[in-house]
């Protein structure tokens, strides 16, 4: 990558005949190469581009072998003193979880996370070209949004599903489609929006979730006019489930500071997680922005469910930002609504009034 296309094309065909011979050589199924050489052959993807797809019926089998790797998990009672036998092995980690002692062997994972996130350098990088593997590439990595044995393999899932919508609604713009059409978008569409919607239910990690909805947020973009109003309402009722758990979550941290024991370093702690709260509202006030842009007026009955919780973040009581981020969904739905917002101004101008006045942070949406 550092020299360049141009510059490497020269030695480019020598390079991948090397790789395919190592590909097709008996690797041990724990042989740390298989990461590497899938991690060079994405590398050479992002180098040569459109050049490097002569490979990928190469490239793609193996790579989604790995991606589809069961983990090789050994369980005990928490209870007995059988033991995990990982002294001989540096790639087995043992977690204990309820009444359950869990031997995971760590190796397998990081290979999974490795091929998911090559698939979705694959999509990103190849774009409409990469139309032919979605319908292999979208059931391997959907599942995936609620693999809770690895961060990674979540975070990479996560990822790709806006590189596969992608990637599909631009093959069907530009005839790339294999004869499908826009059908065959709202059909991914369908399937990679729920499955988002129910992992970031579900989701553990507050910073996966903030990334979750992210991906909702860009996804729906793409979906526009192709989400039905059940999908659309599946979005806003999840949205209000994650307002609550932050909500929950800060408070309970704030309820942390008041004990005995709270230090300087566990104070230094909740700041982080409570940033990574405002990044979760954040992204909670671009997928509302877009709900509202894509469908206006026709939006407001699902907005007037979802208000409540909105005007909450306008609270004395909340931070500068979340203040922020509900100004700038109310902004939103006036300059979307136009006539149709009227009946939110009594709620909502005194609190952009107030913001003008008191709140720096929030007073250039409220302008």
């Amino acid at each position: 990558m550092a020299v360049g296309k141009d510059k490497f094309r020269e030695d480019a065909k020598q390079v991948m005949e090397v790789l395919m011979t190592l590909q097709g050589s008996q690797l041990e199924s724990d042989d740390p190469i298989t990461s590497y050489m899938l991690q060079a052959w994405a590398r050479l993807c992002k180098c040569l581009g459109q050049d490097f797809l002569p490979y990928m019926n190469v490239v793609m089998p193996p790579l989604l072998n790995s991606a589809q790797l069961k983990p090789d998990v050994t369980i005990t009672s928490a209870d007995t003193d059988e033991d995990i036998d990982d002294s001989d092995d540096d790639s087995i980690e043992t977690i204990t979880l309820g009444d359950k002692r869990i031997g995971i062997r760590t190796s397998v994972l990081e290979e999974k996370a490795t091929a998911c996130n090559m698939l979705c350098c694959y999509a990103d990088e190849l774009k409409e070209d990469f139309f032919p593997w979605i319908d292999q590439v979208a059931p391997t990595l959907v599942p995936l949004l609620k693999f809770y044995f690895h961060e990674e393999v979540r975070k990479a899932a996560v990822s790709a599903m806006l590189e596969l919508l992608r990637s599909a609604k631009l093959a069907v713009e530009k005839g790339q489609a294999q004869g499908r059409d826009e059908p065959y978008v709202k059909q991914l569409s369908d399937y990679i929006i729920p499955a988002l919607v129910e992992a970031l239910h579900k989701e553990p990690e507050v910073e996966i979730c903030a990334t979750m909805l992210d991906s909702l947020n860009e996804c729906v973009q793409l979906a526009g006019q192709l989400l039905e109003e059940g999908q659309v309402r599946s979005i806003v009722d999840e949205l209000k489930h994650v307002i609550t758990a932050s909500t929950t979550r800060k408070r309970e941290r704030a309820e942390r500071t008041k004990a005995e024991d709270f230090d300087a370093e566990e104070g230094e702690l909740l700041k982080e997680e409570n940033e990574q709260e405002e990044e979760v509202f954040d992204q909670v006030g671009d997928c509302l922005g877009t709900l509202i842009k894509t469908f206006k007026a026709s939006f407001l009955p699902l907005f007037d469910e979802i208000s409540i919780y909105i005007t909450a973040m306008l609270g004395k009581d909340k931070t500068p930002e979340d203040r922020r981020i509900a100004i700038c969904i109310f902004d939103d739905v006036a300059e979307q609504c136009k006539e149709a917002a009227l009946k939110y101004y009594d709620t909502y101008l005194p609190f952009l009034l107030e913001a003008c006045n008191i709140w720096p942070q929030s007073r250039q949406p409220a302008e």
